[in-house]
């Protein structure tokens, strides 16, 4: 792009450079011509002054030479004397020379009418104007044997004179023709110096530019292209990840043991939770790449969100020999309207990076809500701190290795869910060493009569392939008195939803037969039946939720799914 950039400028500046030398060459061209005709102009009025000169002074010599009137003789003198300098400064100008002996204003006609046989122009002015120097050279009582200019005489120069004047005419009309060509010939060299310019240079250019566009649209494409299937790729790594993890946690939970293999299952637990985490974080990369990443409030037991996601990270501060210290206040045992998953993840990697960069100590986790509007949650640790009041996570020092963990997007989640919510964070020097991030967050506490309760007496459908996700989605169901079928797949489904009538569909996405598109689809557009469905699935490709929300979907939830987040998307589906 730089490259056709400087290619464009280059052409576009020779394109300029040749129209102003162009425009600059006929401006000056023009000027000249403009005092060339100035000085045309000029010659032909001194042309003509002479023949009215030569009138004046063949009449001012006989009026001298009247005898009736030689009283008037001093005044007729001096003008005849002013004429006489005036036609004989007239005739010095027309047959001027250069140093090269050139005449300046005569052509060859007009050298030869001035100095050639038959006409002998400048002989016969030169006479003329010696003959009017004579009379006004001689004593009053000669004047009247001197020669005065006959008529004949008169006519005979003032004919000449005229014929001079034609000369002059014609040459300033020729050159005004020349100026003429030369001004068209300018316009024509314009016209042509654009066509060159459109042909070899713009023509060109706009070529170039179409195939630069061409070329970058295309790539433009494989970009997208490459982001879909980088995204798809995701959303089905995602799904492969999250099926087995749903059987996983369901068996981890289910596991009864006894005190000494305790540490045993908090492992596992904790384990399966960074899975999950990790997960997450792909997909809320996704989301914040496109600009779709949002909140999504929920009402429930804040102390219970924090308990839970503290907890799980018990087994990483066993393995690692620090003490793990919770400080959450009674007044956090209240409902809360806020988005609690995200809350649990900016726990999370406040947690996660505190023990990461703590090699001895503690770890302490505090909590409290504040007047019952302001959250305040702490993280301090014992670990190599920051290097003074700092906006980036754990610094290492030189004694510290680089035991980086996780897909190091955990800074970009924290500011997002902060600056969602309309919070603050601190990082803080933990003196005497260590680090403190410390995190208010407005928070909404819900009162007892708000609640929203559960549906009751609901008969379900549940769509699902997999038997292990279908079992745990069941046993949640029974758990809530609520009754309901299995499908193994999108086809059955439906033909279940023609014979009995369902309150409620959960449905998986990807499934063999008919999948779960096809399936909503059939359900929405050809049974007419506007019986909610709650999407239950492993694919967190944002274009796929999008398509189910458009053919009629009611709410998501993603897997592995529990209790709690089957409560959340039934209260949701019911106050939609």
């Amino acid at each position: 792009m730089l490259q056709i950039i400087a290619n464009i400028r280059s052409r576009y500046r020779w394109a300029l450079l040749a129209i102003a030398i162009l425009s600059t060459a006929a401006a000056l061209l023009m000027q000249y011509l403009f005092a060339i005709q100035k000085d045309e102009s000029l010659v032909i009025n001194i042309a003509g002054k002479q023949r009215m000169l030569s009138q004046k002074i063949a009449w001012y010599s006989n009026i001298i030479n009247d005898s009736h009137k030689l009283q008037q003789h001093p005044k007729y003198k001096e003008a005849l004397e002013n004429a006489v300098t005036e036609f004989q400064q007239g005739h010095q100008f027309l047959t001027k020379q250069d140093q090269q002996g050139h005449y300046l204003y005569l052509n060859t006609e007009l050298e030869d009418h001035y100095f050639s046989m038959p006409d002998m122009l400048a002989i016969q002015s030169e006479q003329y104007i010696l003959t009017a120097q004579q009379i006004l050279k001689q004593s009053e009582s000669n004047i009247a044997n001197l020669h005065i200019f006959s008529l004949d005489e008169a006519e005979l120069l003032l004919t000449k004179l005229d014929d001079a004047v034609t000369l002059f005419e014609q040459q300033t009309t020729h050159k005004v023709a020349l100026i003429s060509y030369l001004e068209l010939s300018f316009w024509l060299l314009t016209l042509l110096l654009l066509m060159i310019e459109l042909k070899f240079i713009f023509q060109p250019m706009e070529r170039q530019i179409i195939a630069t566009l061409t070329k970058y649209q295309q790539q433009k494409k494989y970009a997208e292209q490459i982001s879909q299937n980088k995204e798809r790729f995701i959303a089905r790594t995602s799904h492969e990840f999250r099926t087995p993890l749903q059987g996983l946690m369901h068996a981890i939970d289910e596991l009864e043991v006894n005190t000494a293999q305790q540490a045993v299952k908090q492992q596992a637990q904790y384990c399966a939770n960074r899975l999950i985490n990790m997960l997450d974080e792909l997909h809320e990369a996704q989301l914040i790449n496109k600009g779709l990443w949002q909140l999504k409030l929920s009402r429930a037991n804040i102390l219970d969100s924090l308990q839970s996601v503290v907890n799980s990270y018990q087994f990483a501060c066993t393995q690692k020999q620090l003490a793990l210290f919770i400080n959450l206040s009674p007044e956090l045992d209240c409902d809360v309207e806020l988005d609690h998953p995200r809350l649990q993840q900016l726990v999370g990697e406040l947690l996660s990076n505190a023990i990461k960069f703590t090699d001895k100590g503690n770890i302490t986790v505090s909590a409290s809500i504040h007047k019952m509007q302001q959250l305040h949650l702490t993280v301090s640790d014992t670990g190599a701190g920051f290097l003074g009041d700092s906006p980036e996570f754990f610094l290492q020092n030189e004694t510290q290795q680089n035991h980086f963990q996780g897909l190091q997007m955990g800074l970009a989640r924290v500011q997002n869910i902060v600056s969602a919510q309309q919070g603050d964070i601190e990082f803080l020097s933990n003196k005497p060493y260590g680090a403190k991030v410390h995190v208010v967050l407005p928070v909404k506490v819900a009162n007892a009569g708000d609640e929203t309760q559960l549906p009751v007496n609901l008969h379900c459908l549940v769509v699902e392939d997999n038997p292990l996700n279908a079992m745990i989605l069941g046993r949640i169901l029974a758990e809530l008195n609520y009754t309901y079928d299995m499908a193994e797949n999108g086809l059955i489904a439906t033909d279940k939803v023609t014979e009995s009538q369902y309150d409620l569909i959960f449905m998986d996405l990807n499934m063999p037969v008919m999948d779960g598109f096809q399936a909503i689809k059939v359900i929405r557009q050809e049974l007419k039946s506007q019986v909610p469905i709650i999407v239950v699935t492993a694919n967190t490709s944002t274009a796929d939720l999008e398509k189910t929300y458009e053919l009629g979907v009611n709410n998501h939830v993603y897997k592995p799914i529990n209790a709690e987040y089957i409560k959340k998307a039934l209260i949701e589906a019911v106050k939609g």
